[in-house]
């Protein structure tokens, strides 16, 4: 345990001019990667994943696809194929009996599905930035604004040049502009030199804040975190001959941050999971405007 066990909050550096924190996120990519490699290998001739670990891994990824991914990212047109495209009850019956052996249906798409591996790379990379603050004399890199500042600048891009791929440099520009009507033309003048403007402005402001709230606010909640853990450790560690806390004060101490660091792992996941969830729900914002 280090002297001061806030030191563990705040980056510096470690290896010459490489700070601890770069140093991390290298080790947050590779542990991302590594398993994620060796699953894609096991199950690559379409053969289930066995075991405990390798569902565990598996399960994350379905749940991201089903329900975060598919839920909020459509195209704007799309239809239920469960029940349009796939023949059911008697329609069904029929089918198999005059189709003894009717060719192998192709699996459905889902208009989401084309941007979830951005997703999936978003959720494990800042779950796993997360979970290495639980680990001894290291950090969680996500306890620097600047690193979830660029986490929130590739959700920022990615949503808007996908905005723009699909909808056009025109139509895109025209989802920041409000169509109002009035039924005189003195009001309707009003409306397009002094209102329309003003909210295109709050509306093109929005898609800045938004940005901003991501990288904020998965900053401000795992410093906090880790934060008020080093507070409670360096109670724990306080030298009673010097003032500090007595033995029962100490033990005390240690419980909380114990069970703190309990807390600190479910918001590990959450705030990864609160991450991504926004991230999709803005991206399927901004894909269907008119929605």
């Amino acid at each position: 345990m280090a002297a001061n066990p806030l030191e563990h909050v705040l980056d510096h550096a470690w290896v010459g001019p490489i700070t601890k924190h770069q140093i991390l996120l290298v080790v947050a990519a590779a542990c991302v990667a590594i398993p994620y490699i060796l699953l894609a290998r096991r199950t690559q001739d379409g053969t289930p994943p066995r075991g405990p670990f390798w569902n565990f891994l598996e399960m994350l990824l379905l749940f991201i696809r089903d329900e975060v991914a598919r839920p909020n990212i459509h195209s704007g047109h799309e239809h239920h194929h469960d029940e349009h495209d796939e023949p059911h009850g008697i329609s069904a019956a029929i089918a198999d009996q005059t189709h003894p052996h009717p060719p192998v249906a192709q699996p459905h798409v889902h208009y989401a599905d084309r941007y979830v591996p951005f997703l999936w790379t978003l959720f494990l990379f800042i779950l796993a930035c997360n979970l290495l603050g639980m680990v001894p004399f290291l950090g969680s890199p996500t306890a620097e604004l600047s690193i979830t500042l660029v986490l929130a600048l590739s959700v920022f891009l990615v949503t808007h040049v996908s905005a723009i791929r699909k909808l056009g440099v025109g139509k895109y520009v025209m989802s920041y502009i409000p169509r109002l009507k009035a039924d005189n033309l003195p009001m309707t003048i009003f409306l397009t030199v002094a209102i329309v403007p003003l909210i295109a402005a709050i509306e093109v402001m929005g898609a800045f804040i938004r940005a901003a709230v991501l990288a904020i606010r998965l900053f401000a909640n795992i410093f906090a975190g880790h934060v008020a853990l080093g507070a409670i450790m360096l109670f724990a560690l306080a030298d009673p001959v010097q003032g500090g806390m007595q033995a029962g004060g100490t033990v005390a101490a240690v419980v909380m941050a114990t069970a703190l660091s309990v807390l600190e792992l479910f918001v590990a996941f959450l705030q990864a999971f609160v991450f991504v969830l926004l991230s999709s729900i803005f991206l399927g914002m901004q894909l269907n405007p008119e929605h």
